[in-house]
């Protein structure tokens, strides 16, 4: 049998329901029997009818005793639980608050304003209502909270227990000190964790409150977070939706579903040239503005090592767009060298601050192998390449070119070198080969120049390899570039074509690539299409110069980690004029290999929350690391430790705030070695738009949940348990009082005849 939970002291006005037989009896009372001799008649028609009118009177009592029951019990608001609950300890029920603290969550806008109140505030508030409801609760209350930021490791900070006061005590203790996490956490893995708290079997009901910002970036594609919370509302668990950001979810977009204007570092990093000493090194920062509302005037603060530099002013960034700045350093020492970008407060401040470290070096090894035996001196493409890497101390590049033979390939570390130049290369061994390749492969740059001694059947056979090896295309043989008719108007004979190397002299007319002229390359076989071939994962041949018969003359092929280029001609001024007295050669050299060695320079990323790993040499280095921590340096401790694949590593688990992060250890020489490495926020968490409520259903399609406002969320202990009678018991007392009053005309007495006329 089912039974009740009443959680107000009304279920008190139950005796009212004898205040019908009361009345009642007391009519009785006040009746007196008066002898008169027309009454018996009428006596005798009520003793016919009797059985009837007792009946009628005895329900309408009953139906009015049930009116004044029903509203006793709807203003009591009961609850049911069935008998098999009670059982199997239903009368527990277990409640589980998963609290966001990502970024978003610091979020202060207001409709549209930057106000005092975060919605990471409201979710606290939220957090401490529905601990203080719980404590009013009849049956046992048990309590689990987590931040999605602790529940990515699966560890609550309030473990599942019993509410008592003490219990809500700590809960507010603990809120006390919160702030949001500068981490882009979502709700998948804090979900996850309450999956396994609630497949606990205890018997409980159970009730999961997901109190969060519901950002879209989160919400619009979340299959497996759809899939956890159907799992969770299949097996019966109460899903409440709590939203903290400023006003509720609409079924429209508006200016709230992306509250104030907030700007995001989205980038900061080197885009070209040499890290090296004494060398202009350029740089890129990125500004996105994540609102509906055009931004001006937005000034972007710089500072170099610590110390202020000349900043940057973006005129305009267009609604939910990025704007890009351009800027140079130069660094007079080498080593590990900070560079930060800031812009103004705004509604969230955790991603307005973005840190680059540049490993800035005295010089970078170029390696050159030449394929003359005999050197060739300033007439040899070694001499032409060279002067454009390296021109002189007029120019510094930070580059120092190291020529040698190809037999060097097998004996010299090559990941020592960011970029390989093989110049008119006659034949290489398989060992040569093989060195070349895992080069590539681990990230290397590598350039070919074909010349008279390069063979067509040698590259195709030993390079190409049908599309396996690391040349990017198979060759025929080399050719004169024909001249042109008489008759047709001159046209330059290198053509531009879209790619981010030649990207400086692209253009209607280039007057520096007017004055090239192509005599013979080396022509590609004709079953070759560089437009169709594609390598695994639709990659394939790109150009960056084609010859005015379209064929191609410079083109690029990923290989591995790295990339490949061949240049279809000769470094030197043998088959070509490029390199005598052109400065689009030096251009197109440098700017290739900043482009081939971008992959060996690129700066360690790390987002708030990656470990930081470091590698040691075992038999260099000794096994203690200290990392310091931003803001303030903290020290932590690591001892390394020999992984399956049997490095030394130590690792920082964690990372928990944006910055620079240092890594120190000893040598077994007693010299000091420092990394250095920037951990910074993931820019898409700034991104404040909000999920249309239309929206969130249709990513929870099949998923029964409750949504509610932080503004509105009144939590009521009477609703944490059982199922709700309110509304059954005001539809059964609307039947009841109608039923009443029908039944109660039917058993009063009604004049049948027309009232009496005086004629």
């Amino acid at each position: 049998m089912p039974t009740f939970d009443f959680f107000s002291l009304l279920w008190w006005g139950l005796p009212l329901a004898a205040a019908p037989i009361l009345i009642h009896l007391i009519n009785l009372l006040r009746h007196r029997k008066v002898q008169w001799a027309a009454m018996e008649f009428l006596l005798a028609s009520q003793r016919k009818f009797r059985t009837r009118v007792l009946l009628k009177q005895i329900l309408l009592l009953l139906l009015r005793i049930a009116a004044v029951l029903g509203i006793v019990l709807t203003l009591a608001q009961p609850r049911l639980r069935t008998a098999l609950g009670q059982l199997l300890g239903g009368s527990r029920t277990a409640h589980v608050v998963l609290l966001d603290d990502s970024y978003s969550m610091s979020d202060l806008s207001a409709g549209g304003r930057i106000g005092e109140s975060s919605a990471f505030d409201r979710g606290k508030l939220v957090v401490e209502r529905i601990c203080e409801e719980l404590t009013a609760a009849e049956g046992r209350q048990e309590l689990a909270v987590g931040r999605f930021s602790s529940l990515t490791g699966r560890k609550f900070d309030i473990e599942r227990q019993t509410v008592t006061p003490q219990v809500v005590q700590m809960v507010r203790d603990e809120l006390a000190g919160l702030v949001p996490s500068a981490s882009d956490c979502g709700p998948r893995e804090a979900l996850a964790a309450a999956v396994e708290v609630l497949g606990e079997g205890t018997g409980a009901a159970d009730v999961l409150w997901l109190v969060s910002d519901f950002r879209a970036c989160d919400w619009k594609v979340a299959d497996e977070t759809a899939q956890l919370l159907r799992q969770l509302s299949d097996a019966g668990v109460e899903l409440r939706l709590v939203d903290c950001a400023f006003g509720a979810l609409g079924s429209t977009g508006s200016s709230a579903d992306f509250g104030a204007s907030n700007l995001s570092v989205e980038r900061l990093e080197v885009v070209g040239g040499v890290p090296a000493t004494g060398v202009l090194v350029p740089l890129e920062v990125a500004v996105r503005n994540n609102s509906q509302n055009v931004v001006r005037d937005v000034q972007v603060e710089l500072r170099e090592d610590g110390a202020s530099r000349p900043g940057l002013r973006i005129p305009e960034i267009p609604a939910g767009s990025v704007a890009v700045q351009r800027f140079e350093a130069r660094f007079p020492q080498a080593g590990s060298h900070l560079i930060d970008a800031r812009v103004a407060a705004d509604a969230v401040a955790v991603d307005n601050t973005r840190t680059a470290v540049i490993a800035v070096v005295d010089r970078v090894d170029v390696l050159v192998i030449d394929g003359d035996p005999r050197g060739g001196g300033r007439a040899a493409d070694a001499f032409y390449l060279t002067a454009a890497l390296a021109p002189g101390s007029g120019a510094p590049t930070g580059l120092r070119p190291r020529i040698e033979p190809p037999r060097a390939i097998t004996t010299l570390d090559l990941m020592a070198f960011d970029c390989i130049w093989l110049l008119d290369v006659e034949r290489l061994d398989p060992a040569e080969i093989t060195a070349l390749e895992g080069f590539a492969r681990a990230g290397g740059g590598v350039v070919f120049f074909m010349g008279p001694r390069s063979r067509a059947e040698e590259i195709n056979r030993t390079l190409y390899r049908d599309g396996e090896g690391l040349f990017p295309l198979p060759l025929a043989g080399p050719v004169d570039l024909l001249p042109e008719g008489k008759n047709q108007d001159p046209v330059p004979d290198v053509v531009v074509e879209e790619h981010p190397v030649v990207a400086v002299l692209s253009g209607q007319r280039n007057p520096l690539l007017d004055a090239v002229r192509i005599e013979r390359f080396m022509a590609v076989d004709r079953s070759f299409d560089d437009s169709k071939e594609k390598m695994p994962g639709g990659v394939g041949v790109r150009r960056l110069l084609s010859l005015r018969t379209r064929a191609p003359l410079v083109v690029e092929r990923p290989f591995g980690e790295g990339l490949v280029v061949a240049v279809l001609t000769t470094a030197s001024p043998t088959w070509n004029n490029w390199a005598r007295a052109n400065p689009s050669w030096v251009v197109v050299m440098l700017e290739m290999e900043s482009h081939l060695a971008r992959v060996r320079r690129r700066a360690e990323l790390l987002e708030v929350g990656d470990d930081f790993t470091v590698t040691l040499a075992a038999r260099g280095d000794e096994s203690e690391v200290d990392f310091l921590i931003p803001p303030d340096g903290t020290i932590v401790h690591q001892t390394a430790a020999v992984t399956p694949a049997g490095t030394l590593q130590a690792t920082l688990r964690a990372t928990l705030s944006a910055g620079a992060y240092q890594a120190r250890w000893r040598r077994l020489d007693g010299s000091e070695r420092e990394r250095v490495v920037a951990v910074n926020v993931d820019p898409d968490e700034g991104r404040l738009e909000r999920i249309l409520r239309e929206q969130l259903d249709r990513t929870l399609s099949g998923v029964k949940f409750q949504y509610d406002s932080a503004e509105s969320l009144q939590p009521d202990a009477n609703t944490f348990a059982g199922v709700s009678l309110v509304t059954p018991l005001l539809h059964a007392l609307l039947c009841v009082l109608l039923l009443e009053q029908l039944l109660a005309y039917s058993a009063s007495y009604h004049t049948t005849t027309k009232p009496w006329r005086y004629v």
